[in-house]
């Protein structure tokens, strides 16, 4: 017969571990969610050199995630500084502006920003370093919030000697 304290045991190892585990996702969620919002803040607050971005190429492709795929469209086109300092040709912008797959070319964005110290070229908008750490935080507190809840549920259920459990 297995003591009591056992499970015991076993419940609050499973529950550390499953709770490391949450930590550790929400972490790498956090990572990969705000690295591009990081250089986009850079960029759009001081480092950046201010101009125009005129999109010329769309580019579309798919994003697969877990239980769907969404079509997920860029642009590629030509940055001009506002000071003439600057031109980029086949500059990416990190925004999809709102369009989809064969839609034409939008207008010329302006106020647009490029920071090109990691050699990226990346084209930013003002408003958009923000939604990445937004999403990916709702995310992590969401999915963190249910796994938690989960394992507390599962740890009490386990932790309980056997007598107890099969009462009705």
């Amino acid at each position: 017969m297995i003591p009591p304290e056992f499970h015991l045991v076993r419940a609050r190892v499973g529950l550390v571990s499953g709770l490391v585990l949450v930590a550790l996702l929400a972490t790498l969620v956090a990572v990969t969610g705000t690295e591009s919002a990081v250089d986009a803040y850079r960029a759009t607050h001081g480092s950046g050199v201010e101009g125009v971005f005129t999109p010329e190429r769309q580019h579309c492709s798919q994003r697969h995630r877990l239980f769907r795929s969404s079509e997920v469209c860029s642009w590629r086109g030509t940055f001009s500084a506002d000071d003439g300092s600057v031109v980029t040709v086949n500059a990416p912008l990190s925004d999809d502006l709102g369009t989809r797959r064969g839609d034409s070319p939008p207008p010329p964005v302006h106020p647009a920003y490029l920071d090109d110290h990691d050699g990226s070229g990346i084209v930013h908008r003002p408003g958009d370093w923000w939604q990445s750490p937004l999403l990916a935080t709702l995310g992590v507190v969401v999915a963190g919030t249910a796994m938690v809840l989960r394992l507390l549920r599962w740890y009490r259920r386990t932790s309980r000697p056997a007598a107890s459990r099969h009462r009705v």
